[in-house]
């Protein structure tokens, strides 16, 4: 499998599948604004080294591999497949929340 290094504070999240919740019983499949909301779940698979403060101190990120966060579905991340699946490479700053269990 293929694996990208992200830099500064980048991250890369592969998305949880969303479930057939969405869908009615006649087959109607609906908006996720309307039935789920605007946040998705996803499992940090990779994380940059953090950034630089302006007197060079590192910021590290926040969030570990194997980390599962909530952001918001229309953050700026960029979406790119990687082996095939789906990934988004995004800055740590649009986790909104990191699930603990």
């Amino acid at each position: 499998m293929s694996k990208l290094k992200p830099v500064n504070d980048k991250i890369v999240v592969k998305p949880t599948p969303k479930e057939e919740e969405y869908k009615t019983e006649s087959g109607i499949i609906l908006a996720d604004l309307v039935e789920g909301g605007s946040l998705s779940e996803g499992t940090v698979i990779s994380v940059g080294s953090g950034m630089y403060s302006t007197t060079g101190a590192l910021i590290p990120v926040s969030v570990e591999e194997g980390d599962i966060i909530l952001y918001h579905q229309h953050s700026g991340g960029q979406e790119y497949k990687l082996d095939g699946e789906t990934v988004i490479i995004m800055s740590q700053n649009e986790v909104l929340s990191i699930v603990e269990e």
